[in-house]
């Protein structure tokens, strides 16, 4: 049976969508493009790459899976011999690593969690597994589904695994009128296990919105209220936060020894903060990798994802004067990534965008669609995706940042963004100082983590001062910190932009390029009322000098004491090259300059004359045997 065929069939039961040969989804939305319909699914599992057959867990399939790995010395084969009464009767496939997934019905709040004795995975909501049926995989008996092991269920919502009974007899009243039955040393034990299990894991204490969602509902199912009201009776979410902040400070301070924490392994005051450490169970992931030279020489050249301009997983800035088109060409290059369509004719890398547009929702609305239109190329199921929300990218907790990370992950489940924009830096720095280097150091890191965390590049929108050549407006902590860097100069009354590459690491910059701003007008059907946008334009005839209002006059001026030289016989020859010596020139500037201005013609002006006609390219001097040279 081929591949669409056997996910025809498997569809009667599950919704399915496309992976590749390493498990990742194929198609835009991951998994959660998954689908029923036969006709969607001929035309997702025709897509390039489509190999293996995914099915998502939790509620939208009714399945929740128990990965066992068995690959790379992981000990699964034990692990399943140990827990085989836990395990139970259920149904089993065999994975193409030799592995096992288990499979159970689906109960609420079991959510993926990865590395239970580091064999273990689970996958509940927002998660998939690659079904039996695909290549590799394949059912090893036709057992019922049973219902998910319940204490693999509570390492998977993030509660503790220790035996935490939660006693309700006793109705006695401490000195706050409290009701005394258990319940608060069942909150304690709960607490403090889960913060210990989560250290031993992560290496770091949980964030309090952590413990809310993972462990609270926990407690919350298995105690009872003598008055139909926890917090009332002093023993519910208010109470529940109190412990949590003892707990994490008796942590930190090292007292947790009762729970075998050592003071030594408590993380130190610079280290990531614990909002970025776990975000609903799936955290930032960092790892620290060491690479022999061989390794390193094997490393490819680096990919653009823009052609000569933006290169994939790095770290750039786009900046210019206000007005100088700057989200214009930002929101161009982030919806031809998406499209994968070609940047004025410069070919791009397809992938997933996330737009932080901090300047509003109505701008970049407009802006969208007359790129749309302007292209006639449809906006409907592009993985692009505009965050309208205000964000600090300048907050040392970080707080946004895991926010933002939970939300893509939601999201898009295991389908990583390529490219954040961070639209504009000052809209996203909060109340911080653009002009500090310790703020912009923040900055910086927050951008590298959410490119640590979704191995893609970030693309920050920023300003410079009235004059670009002056470069980015604030602390040069931003510069020394990425690899690429775009100025944008529009040139005065017009609205032509010339697009400069001052920054690349690793490879030879861009060429200078000229765009216009062109304007395009629509009518949303919903609203029924024209809109007007801009789009961006390679110009044809760019100007040859966008610097010409810069010393144009002493240009001018030394371009016809040059020709009048030559016509008058000061012609010279050395090798292959002709021209007029510098001596010459200087002695001609002086007789002219004496003639037609009654003075003699200064050192400073004799400077700006050289320096300035001589930088286009088209007349220039050559220092080394002091003769000069004009191309017509």
């Amino acid at each position: 049976m081929d591949l669409i065929s056997t996910a025809l069939e498997i569809a009667e039961e599950y919704p399915v969508f496309p992976c590749d040969v390493k498990k990742r989804p194929v198609c835009q939305g991951g998994f959660k493009a998954a689908t029923q319909d036969p006709d969607e699914i001929e035309r997702l599992f025709s897509t390039q790459g489509a190999a293996l057959i995914g099915v998502p867990t939790g509620d939208i399939s009714g399945l929740s899976v128990i990965d066992i790995d068995v690959r790379d010395g992981k000990q699964g084969e034990k692990w399943v011999k140990d827990n085989a009464e836990l395990l139970g009767q259920t149904r089993v496939a065999e994975t193409q690593s030799g592995g096992w997934h288990y499979y159970y019905k689906h109960s609420a709040g079991i959510r993926n969690r990865a590395g239970i004795d580091g064999c273990v995975d689970v996958r509940g909501s927002g998660g998939y597994c690659v079904f039996p049926g695909s290549i590799g995989y394949k059912w090893l008996n036709d057992n019922d589904f049973a219902p998910f092991p319940p204490t693999v269920a509570a390492q998977s919502t993030g509660t503790a695994t220790a035996s935490l009974a939660a006693p309700m007899g006793g109705s006695d009243i401490d000195s706050l009128n409290r009701v005394v039955d258990g319940r608060e040393k069942y909150m304690a034990r709960l607490v403090m296990a889960s913060v210990a299990d989560y250290y031993r894991e992560n290496g770091a204490f949980p964030s309090m919105e952590w413990m809310v969602e993972n462990v609270y509902p926990t407690y919350e199912a298995r105690v009872k209220s003598r008055t139909g009201d926890l917090n009332a009776e002093g023993r519910g979410i208010d109470e529940f936060r109190k412990k949590v902040t003892s707990t994490i400070t008796r942590g930190i301070e090292g007292k947790l020894t009762d729970l075998h924490i050592a003071p030594t392994k408590v993380a130190p005051a610079n280290s990531l903060p614990a909002s970025l450490v776990e975000v609903s169970g799936r955290g930032f992931e960092r790892q620290i990798k060491l690479r022999t030279l061989g390794e390193l020489s094997n490393t490819p050249p680096p990919t653009f994802m823009v052609a000569d301009y933006l290169i994939e997983k790095s770290f750039a800035v786009m900046y210019g004067a206000p007005a100088s088109y700057k989200s214009f060409l930002a929101i161009d290059w982030a919806l031809s990534i998406a499209h994968g369509a070609d940047w004025n004719g410069r070919p791009t890398q397809q992938g997933t965008v996330v737009y932080l547009a901090m300047e509003g929702q109505s701008g970049i609305t407009n802006r969208a669609e007359a790129w749309h239109r302007d292209r006639k190329l449809s906006n409907e199921g592009i993985p692009f995706y505009a965050v309208t929300n205000p964000i600090s990218m300048a907050d040392a907790e970080a707080t946004d940042v895991a926010l933002l990370s939970e939300a893509v992950k939601d999201l898009l489940g295991t389908v990583r963004p390529s490219l954040f924009v961070v639209d504009t830096l000052a809209r996203s720095f909060g109340g911080a100082d653009e002009n500090s280097a310790t703020d912009m150091g923040i900055f910086v890191r927050n951008c590298d983590l959410l490119r640590e965390q979704f191995d893609c590049a970030v693309l920050a929108v920023h300003h410079s001062g009235k004059d670009v050549e002056k470069g980015l407006r604030g602390s040069s902590a931003l510069l020394g910190a990425v690899d690429t860097s775009i100025a944008l100069g529009r040139k005065a009354e017009t609205q032509q932009v010339c697009v400069k590459n001052p920054k690349q690491k690793d490879v030879e910059e861009a060429e200078p390029l000229w765009l216009e701003a062109r304007e395009v007008s629509f009518v949303r059907e919903a609203f029924g009322q024209e809109q007007t946008s801009l789009v961006l334009d390679v110009m044809e005839n760019a100007p040859s000098n966008e610097k010409k209002a810069q010393g144009s006059k002493h240009r001018d001026f030394a371009v016809k004491v040059l020709r009048g030289m030559l016509d008058e016989g000061f012609l010279h020859t050395e090798g292959d090259f002709s021209g007029v010596k510098l001596s010459d020139f200087r002695d001609e500037l002086n007789r002219i300059s004496v003639t037609t201005q009654g003075k003699p013609f200064h050192r400073e002006n004799h400077k700006r004359v050289t320096t300035n006609w001589s930088c286009d390219g088209s007349v220039f001097i050559i220092h080394n045997n002091e003769l000069i040279n004009e191309r017509w």
